[in-house]
């Protein structure tokens, strides 16, 4: 049976020593890791990490200048290795009962660090056989602690369908589907990022590194048409993300991506196609002329059809996922490449 396996990032709330402790060992790992052999290497274990005593009495800038060395080596220095145990498995403080999982670090002796689960992972532990991966990785970003933790999802058989639902990302829509629906205009909320950094960079403050508000608006609208896709028993056909322009076109490839991995996940079929021509093309009378789209506006030249350039083509991607799928190969669908890793 196949499976996806997803990869989650949970943040640790370790106190100022476990904190510490979690630095040296980071650098220790780095610092020995360029000494690292082959065989370590083909038999996936990681360096030894005896001796931070030597290394306890160093500043955390030599951890930071060895880890250079390293990469510039050649060498790609790895995170901690970790366990996660079941918050009921540990015998937790006072204070820390309301989290929900315990990371185990393997180093000189077992240091236990605390985490808490989010909504995301929780979605995706609701899926039916879903399990949480025994085996994490501990790493730093931002001055904060983070653990990297994986969750196997089982593929369920996805049943052919007749009918689908176009979608296409707008040039000032997030989303257009072929039924109608239109999503938010994704102008505004540029602007907004544009100006908290021009804010930042007057007051001097370094640039803030989170996920883009762009992609979290997208992965919600992806998330919105595949559920629309499962209830009315159609697929979702989207443009293949392997087909489009590199150097632009950024949104449609990470909603694309986005599509397939949760319409694998839900059982709903998708279909990728070929996105040459669908914002120039009629889809009445399927007249093609480069001239007949004018910014948001669309308007045929032979049939004289005038509507949202969008919505045209969200239309043009339906119809070609419908003639492809029913037509030409009798109801079959063609695989889309999805966001995890396929088992």
């Amino acid at each position: 049976m196949q499976a996806a396996t997803l990869s989650y990032k949970l943040k640790l709330f370790p106190t100022a020593n476990k904190a510490d402790t979690l630095a040296l060992l980071t650098g220790l790992f780095a610092r020995h890791h360029a000494a690292c052999t082959t065989a370590l290497r083909e038999e996936s274990r990681c360096p030894s990490t005896k001796g931070m005593g030597e290394f306890a009495g160093r500043a955390y800038r030599r951890a930071f200048n060895d880890w250079r060395r390293t990469r510039k080596a050649g060498h790609m220095p790895g995170a901690l290795k970790a366990e996660l145990i079941d918050a009921a498995q540990v015998q937790q403080p006072r204070n820390a009962i309301a989290f929900d999982l315990w990371i185990m670090v393997q180093g000189v002796g077992k240091l236990y660090v605390p985490a808490r689960k989010h909504r995301a992972i929780n979605r995706a532990l609701a899926y039916p056989s879903a399990t949480l991966c025994e085996q994490g990785e501990v790493f730093r970003k931002n001055a904060k602690w983070y653990c990297r933790v994986a969750v196997r999802v089982p593929l369920p058989e996805v049943t052919p369908a007749r009918t689908f639902v176009g979608v296409d990302v707008g040039v000032r829509a997030s989303v257009v589907r072929s039924d109608g629906y239109r999503g938010p205009d994704l102008r505004p909320i540029l602007k907004r990022q544009r100006n908290r950094r021009a804010m930042d960079q007057r007051r001097g403050i370094e640039r803030r590194v989170e996920t883009s508000p762009q992609r979290q608006l997208l992965a919600r609208e992806a998330r919105r048409t595949v559920l629309v896709a499962l209830k009315s028993g159609r697929g979702v056909a989207v443009e293949d993300p392997c087909r489009l322009i590199r150097w632009k076109a950024h949104a449609a490839r990470y909603f694309g991506t986005r599509v397939a991995l949760l319409a694998s996940l839900m059982g709903v079929p998708a279909n990728v196609v070929n996105p040459a021509h669908t914002s120039t093309t009629c889809p009445e009378c399927g007249f093609v002329e480069r001239r007949q789209r004018h910014k948001g506006t669309f308007r045929c030249w032979r049939c004289g059809y005038t509507h949202n350039a969008d919505f045209a083509a969200s239309r043009n991607v339906c119809h070609r996922a419908t003639y492809v799928s029913c037509t030409s190969r009798n109801g079959s669908l063609s695989p889309c490449s999805g966001g995890g890793i396929v088992e």
